[in-house]
């Protein structure tokens, strides 16, 4: 995936999508590296795998401070509101819905919450 130019990021990232469901995959994902190459797809990947990243950094942000303080931390917040702001409909409101999983203040980064009210 992190190869942006080859013709495997679409199905490696839907496969990735498929399986980031199961934890072990999430864990896997986190310990090889997988947030910074998603942040870099939300910036400069085509617009399906636009979509798929935030899908992805969704799922990975669901349940966990932890993954979810990685993600902001990896400089995700710009590019989710610039993709907010220009992509397509579907990839609008996945961010949206990374926005309005209304995180108890506590368990998110300040910073993640403020640069998300904006939308």
């Amino acid at each position: 995936m992190a190869d942006l130019g080859s013709n495997m990021v679409d199905k490696s990232a839907f496969v990735l999508g498929l399986l980031v469901s199961v934890a072990e995959a999430r864990a896997a994902l986190v310990e090889e590296g997988g947030i910074p190459v998603l942040v870099e797809i939300v910036e400069v990947g085509t617009q399906r795998q636009k979509e798929i990243a935030v899908a992805i950094l969704l799922q990975l942000c669901e349940d966990c401070l932890a993954y979810r303080t990685m993600v902001a931390r990896e400089g995700a917040i710009p590019p989710l509101v610039a993709l907010s702001q220009t992509g397509t409909s579907r990839a609008k409101q996945k961010v949206k819905n990374l926005h309005t999983r209304n995180y108890p203040l506590h368990q998110c980064p300040h910073y993640f919450i403020l640069h998300l009210e904006i939308l």
